[in-house]
């Protein structure tokens, strides 16, 4: 699936045709063949040069004003309908009361998405039209609608996974989630094992894999190997270590490259006092992104760090605004914004989970 719409607006000219009891009014027009400085990149975009950047390119229309004989404030409605429908139940993109519109290309392919054209990676024929409006009891007029061309894309994609003995056991709940990062693009850090083998899955499960042979001669790092094994799984001959895998399941490319060992750290009042000798926590990788540790806290303040130090990197309680924070932490609101503790002073096992901004919190029960 490609996350890309080819927005191929060959406009042709639209017009409001209408007449008076004496002459024809003016037309309404969508502008013929729009230039790059009036649309934007979208329409003269080649397919082959879209990217995923390009989500936030802009879709810019223009056109004439309608005329209904007398002084009104005219409402402009973009619509659009397949290319065989009758505009009975259109897609209304946008509506505005100047003679120019804007709309992302994101924007627009969430309107078709909602509509149900989500056939991904399909070209659709549409057409649209600009439909003016003064007021209920006066009957609108439409344009001639224009033919265009569109893709619609996805807008998420669900992770691969990794199984196998060299990614931590061939058992499908030990599967190793790698996450999408662009259309068809999926990438992860993971602790590989030397020697060991494993293949990619598209579930959590056995069923649809990706095995060595899968991906084209001399499209695969040469950290690995084939197994030729029953499978045709890959082999990992690099020493044991974390590693970041990249997958591109539309080029069929797997790379690869080592990468330090991944590390969290807490330090704070709530732990004991705000130094780096005796008074931090280093946190246990579980999986990319992922940390666990268990630990005292009492009703004070800290913050998670990514070295045990004050910088470069650290993540405040703000920082996990778009994620879901447990409801034994509230925003300290000192100078740090510091997370601080709520909860009854005890032992406790948190969890943080970075990519999805994530911070959960249990108490450990005691003996």
């Amino acid at each position: 699936m490609r996350k890309n719409i080819i927005v191929i607006l060959a406009f042709l000219i639209g017009s409001f045709a209408f007449s008076s009891c004496e002459t024809d009014l003016e037309k309404i027009t969508i502008k013929e063949a729009p230039g790059v400085s009036e649309l934007g990149a979208i329409p003269t975009l080649d397919a082959t040069a879209f990217n995923l950047e390009k989500i936030n390119d802009i879709i810019t229309l223009t056109w004439t004003a309608a005329d209904f004989g007398f002084q009104a404030s005219t409402t402009y409605t973009l619509e659009v309908d397949a290319a065989n429908g009758d505009f009975s139940a259109p897609i209304s993109i946008l509506s505005t009361q100047a003679l120019t519109a804007t709309i992302s290309v994101g924007d627009f392919n969430k309107k078709l998405l909602g509509a149900g054209y989500d056939n991904f990676d399909v070209s659709v024929s549409m057409k649209a039209r600009i439909v003016a409006s003064v007021a209920s009891n006066v009957t609108a007029i439409a344009s001639t609608p224009v033919a265009f061309t569109v893709v619609p894309f996805a807008t998420s994609f669900p992770p691969i996974y990794m199984i196998g003995a060299a990614t931590g056991g061939w058992d499908p709940t030990l599967a190793v989630e790698v996450r999408s990062t662009a259309p068809n693009v999926y990438s992860c850090i993971a602790y590989f094992i030397q020697n060991e083998t494993f293949r990619f899955f598209a579930q959590a499960a056995w069923g649809t894999s990706y095995n060595y042979p899968w991906f084209p001669t001399g499209s695969v790092s040469t950290m690995f190997e084939n197994a030729n094994d029953n499978d045709l799984n890959f082999k990992f001959l690099q020493p044991t270590g974390y590693y970041k895998v990249t997958v591109n399941l539309k080029l069929k490319t797997v790379s690869m490259e080592a990468v330090a060992e991944p590390k969290m750290f807490m330090t704070g009042a709530a732990l004991g006092g705000w130094n780096w000798t005796t008074d931090y926590v280093q946190m246990t990788w579980k999986s990319d992104g992922k940390y666990e540790a268990i630990t005292e806290f009492a009703v004070e303040t800290f913050r998670f760090f990514a070295q045990a130090d004050w910088g470069p990197d650290s993540y405040n309680y703000p920082y996990f605004a778009d994620g879901t924070v447990s409801a034994l932490f509230e925003n300290a609101n000192d100078g740090d914004k510091n997370f601080k503790f709520i909860g009854t002073p005890g032992m406790y096992k948190i969890k943080l989970n970075m990519l999805d901004k994530i911070v959960e919190m249990e108490a450990v029960p005691t003996k």
